[in-house]
């Protein structure tokens, strides 16, 4: 079973600011939900646990840990999705459907290329196969990883819209 986390509230999230892969930290509200999470989590078995490297990530797994004897995994592969030049600001829709029309003219990452990575680290899961693996990553990583999961290709199926709110728990069979 994989148990995927998103990261705790940060001043970005509440500011409506796009975080993609700058390194920010939780705020009062991010530790409280990380604080509740682990409390909640407390008596869940984790063989493996695996976060994102960005820092948000790690300290909403540190926090979950504090009831677990697990060490805490870092993979790259779990950032965020990259908004090149448009990380740091305003988030508006009109911005984000300019960004998924041409990522690179904004010096992002392509569907493609977030795909390719969540895929390459869903399969070196494979060796865990059969084991209970908490994640701890971001909302557009869940995205990627709830398709992967469903067996789709990022060539031929829409990635399908799926908002997370932060430190919520989903679980997928694997």
């Amino acid at each position: 079973m994989i148990y995927f986390v998103r990261h705790g509230e940060t001043d970005f999230n509440l500011f409506s600011v796009s975080q993609g892969q700058l390194d920010t930290s939780l705020n009062k509200t991010g530790l409280k939900q990380a604080e509740q999470l682990a409390e909640k989590l407390r008596n869940f078995k984790f063989d493996v646990v695996i976060s994102s490297s960005l820092t948000r990530c790690t300290q909403t797994a540190e926090i979950i840990l504090k009831y677990h004897p697990n060490q805490l995994v870092t993979d790259p592969r779990l950032m965020e999705v990259s908004k090149g030049n448009l990380q740091g600001t305003r988030n508006s829709q009109e911005v984000y459907n300019q960004f998924f029309a041409d990522p690179h003219k904004f010096g992002g990452e392509t569907e493609e290329d977030v795909f390719l990575r969540v895929s390459s680290f869903l399969k070196d899961l494979e060796k865990y196969k059969g084991k209970n693996i908490l994640v701890v990553s971001h909302g557009g990583i869940f995205k990627y990883l709830s398709f992967c999961l469903q067996g789709k290709d990022i060539k031929k199926d829409k990635l399908t819209i799926m908002d997370m709110e932060n430190c919520q728990v989903e679980e997928f069979q694997f």
